[in-house]
């Protein structure tokens, strides 16, 4: 289902809690979805380390941690804070109506 553009319907707003992620697939894809602070955060839900699930991990202060591994990366930049060289791609996301929704075309 899509909303305007390039948005995805990803998830119902309800699956998601403070401090916790959950862990989507989207076109073959798999993403992180994140709520803190009322706000929604998606990221590619792939960990670079050794492909952890992002999604699973724990939120805190505006960062996930891998539950593998426990490296930390910033929801809204991507970047791993223990490691300069890693990086996750961040998502555009948008809530109408109880939905999530995110832009894949970046």
């Amino acid at each position: 289902m899509k909303m305007a553009e390039n948005f995805l319907k990803v998830a119902d707003i309800n699956e998601l809690q403070e401090g916790r992620g959950i862990q989507k697939v989207v076109n073959n894809r798999e993403i992180g979805l994140f709520c803190e602070d009322g706000q929604v955060f998606a990221i590619d839900g792939e960990c670079p380390h050794v492909g952890g699930p992002l999604g699973e991990g724990f939120v805190e202060e505006g960062k996930v941690y891998c539950p593998l591994h426990g490296w930390p990366f910033d929801l809204k930049t991507g970047k791993c804070l223990t490691n300069s060289r890693a990086k996750v791609e961040c998502f555009s996301t948008k809530v109408k109506d109880g939905e999530v929704f995110i832009s894949l075309s970046e």
